[in-house]
């Protein structure tokens, strides 16, 4: 999977400030840009290999590629059965100490974005029968994303960019109403990327132009 960097966005940005802000700032905000497209959108999808389950282990580590942060987990399964998530409220509710429970899993549920935990507590050892899918975002140390996201929403990013730069307060490029016309349409892009995603990328997605 190639990957386009953020700086090779800039020239789809800078045009529209006038009395623009340096490269650094520019390139700063498309990675922002592109982050909260992906972690909004969960547009990018990733399968990582399937894991061991092991006999009283509750976590497990999710792997995302590298270059990215696990967005969201977007569907868990166990030998092929889908499992439910859960937030800890919700599992109070459900059993009272859940955290002591052995059995067949049937929630995960997440403390924090690294990990799952299984509920029940697995009994039995089962090679390879836990499958996520997982949404990723690029991580803020990243350099670049993966080019097919640039290739379908270049626009889109741009508008998210420029919305960011333009809303500045007090800055030469600063325009409120050029920055909320951009910031629209950049969320716009959003549900259209979502309901794409969420439909298996079958069709094309609608571009939007980033305005000044």
């Amino acid at each position: 999977m190639s990957n386009v960097k953020y700086s090779d966005l800039i020239r789809d940005v800078l045009p529209h400030l006038t009395n623009g802000p340096s490269d650094p700032l520019v390139e700063a905000a498309i990675r922002n840009a592109v982050i909260e497209f992906c972690n909004q959108s969960w547009l990018w999808r990733y399968l990582p290999d399937p894991i061991d389950i092991v006999a009283g282990e509750v976590a497990y580590d999710l792997e995302p590629t590298t270059g990215a942060d696990v967005a969201a987990v977007l569907s868990c399964s166990i030998g092929g059965n889908l499992i439910s998530p859960a937030s800890t409220d919700d599992l109070d509710r459900i059993y009272t100490g859940w955290q002591s429970l052995s059995g067949p899993a049937r929630h995960y549920t997440q403390t924090d974005t690294n990990s799952i935990l299984l509920v029940p507590r697995p009994e039995f050892n089962i090679a390879g029968a836990l499958v996520m899918v997982l949404a990723l975002q690029p991580r803020r140390s990243s350099t670049a994303f993966p080019g097919w996201i640039a290739d379908q929403y270049a626009e889109s990013l741009a508008a998210g960019a420029l919305s960011r730069l333009l809303l500045m307060p007090g800055k030469a490029w600063s325009d409120g109403q050029a920055g909320m016309l951009n910031k629209d349409k950049f969320q716009a892009a959003i549900q259209v990327a979502k309901a794409f995603g969420t439909s298996g990328l079958s069709r094309a997605p609608v571009r939007t132009t980033a305005q000044h």
